[in-house]
């Protein structure tokens, strides 16, 4: 990897209407390096990414790109330029295909200019091309299929090949892993990687910090739009990382574990079975306990939880709170029974993005509010205010749409609407995916103290982190069913990595 630097940020601001985004910010990326930018929401990240990639124009400061100042005014200016970036949030157009998706607005890339083509020699000659750039870049796509058809984890590929069209020298990824499962990650990294040995330089940024130390060569830190500093990756680990991000260690992010409770049961599941995804699953969770499915994706966690919320119906077994058996056969009348779910994807299936804070906290206990056909609108302003209050929400009014709020911010949103219904049973599929530190550690101690009031709490992440961390009891699955039930010092890493691809040691 060369020394030289492709980009230099030198003493950068940005200000928004009551906020200044960016002070004074340093950054610098060398040639042929994959580089990740780190630091809690509303830390300057994406801003900073926005204005390389011209989105964006600096208030403030100099861009250096390969030893020129530059100024662009547009995406279209960098991407002149060998600049090129994946955002966030994907741009694909559903009802296309994944050819015409990769080639959209950019078909003279691959048509004779000024020449007319056929609808049917059009497409082939995009779906040849497209074929081609997958190849070289080693990355594999249908160009045949329907962009609504394929997952989330293709529709990453089909936005870095988009990118990839116009052959850039620098590519910024913007949370590029947040949607997907850890071996979608590792095919992701693996088709990095190659672009990195092609001498494309990679800048992303990550919340996951497993990924920042399996990946990156160098990480840069900024904090409240401020910059911190810049480590290789090989020098650090996670405790200083931490450390340089909100200035506390790693051990004080968690709240203090109970153990393996010997309280009473508060919730429990017998003989769990949907098709072939859960066989056969007993569990229950103790007074004050977090308990957590763990192991690889797609091994039946979702499923499980979809079941028990009463989302998948065509299931077997018996759910019991406080010794009761309760009825879960729907939604509505899980929710009745006292059990919440917040879904993994808060954007799709948690929140209505276009509502504000105070519809959608309001949103799953609307029949306790109910008077005839009317709303009794002062109780409802009392459980939305006190949700809000509760969850140190971060916003001026409760008429704030919810699609303005921060990731984290949004999360308690979710989490709000679950505290309306007073529910017995909490469950969280990936509750902190895509949130910084900061607000990570806010709900992991209101997961606490909801467990240490007696709420049965129970969740799936794919953070090892987080399930090591937060966890008093882990059950890991592999091929639909719970291998093991680990505790105290047995809650490592390798332990339910082994139990979580059906390796069991002797006694465990």
């Amino acid at each position: 990897m060369s020394t030289e630097n492709i980009l230099e940020i030198i003493d950068v601001s940005k200000s928004f209407p009551g906020v200044k985004a960016l002070d004074n910010i340093r950054f610098s990326c060398k040639k042929g390096e994959i580089h990740a930018l780190i630091g809690e929401n509303g830390a300057g990240k994406s801003t900073l990414l926005k204005i390389i990639s011209g989105m964006y124009r600096p208030d403030s400061g100099k861009i250096i790109y390969k030893g020129k100042e530059v100024q662009f005014h547009s995406p279209a200016e960098a991407k002149d330029q060998g600049i090129a970036m994946v955002y966030q949030e994907l741009s694909i157009l559903p009802e296309l295909t994944v050819a015409q998706n990769v080639y959209l607005n950019e078909e003279e890339k691959v048509l004779d200019k000024g020449k007319f083509h056929l609808p049917l020699i059009r497409e082939g000659k995009l779906r040849k091309a497209v074929s081609e750039l997958a190849a070289q870049y080693g990355i594999e796509v249908d160009p045949y299929a329907l962009a609504k058809d394929i997952p989330v984890a293709k529709q990453q590929m089909i936005e870095i090949l988009k990118a990839m069209v116009h052959d850039p020298d620098l590519l910024i990824l913007d949370e590029p892993t947040s949607s997907l499962d850890r071996e979608e990650v590792d095919k992701l990294f693996e088709i990095i990687r190659n672009l990195q040995n092609r001498g494309i330089t990679i800048i992303f940024i990550s919340h996951r910090l497993e990924e920042i130390f399996q990946f990156a060569e160098r990480v840069t830190v900024f904090k409240d739009g401020k910059y911190v500093g810049t480590e290789n990756t090989a020098d650090i680990d996670e405790e200083k990382l931490i450390r340089m991000m909100v200035g506390r260690d790693l051990k004080d992010i968690f709240p203090p574990k109970v153990g393996q409770s010997k309280g009473e049961t508060v919730f429990k599941v017998e003989n769990i079975n949907y098709f072939r995804k859960v066989r056969d699953v007993s569990f229950e969770i103790r007074y004050g306990e977090i308990v957590s499915i763990a192991g690889l994706q797609g091994q039946g966690q979702d499923e499980l939880l979809r079941v028990i919320a009463g989302i998948n119906r065509e299931s077997s077994g018996s759910i019991y709170i406080g010794g009761k058996k309760v009825d879960n056969s729907s939604p509505a009348k899980a929710i009745k029974s006292g059990i919440a779910y917040a879904p993994e994807d808060r954007k799709v299936q948690g929140l209505c993005l276009f509502l504000s804070i105070r519809e959608n906290i309001a949103m799953a206990s609307l029949k306790d509010r109910l008077k005839g056909i009317f709303i009794d609108e002062k109780k409802e302003e009392h459980v939305v205010h006190e949700n809000i209050k509760t969850l140190s929400i971060k916003t001026p009014t409760a008429e704030q749409l919810s699609g303005n709020l921060s990731g984290g911010n949004q999360q308690k949103v979710v989490i709000g609407k679950s505290l309306a219904i007073r529910p017995k049973v909490l469950i969280f599929n990936e509750p902190t995916r895509g949130i910084d530190v900061e607000a990570k550690q806010e709900i992991y101690q209101l997961l606490r103290r909801l467990a240490a009031e007696g709420i049965a709490v129970l969740m799936y992440s794919s953070d090892m982190l987080e399930v090591i961390g937060l966890s008093d009891r882990v059950l890991p699955m592999y091929e639909g069913r719970i291998t093991a039930e680990l505790t105290g010092d047995d809650i490592n890493e390798e332990t339910i990595m082994r139990a979580a691809v059906g390796m069991v040691k002797e006694g465990a």
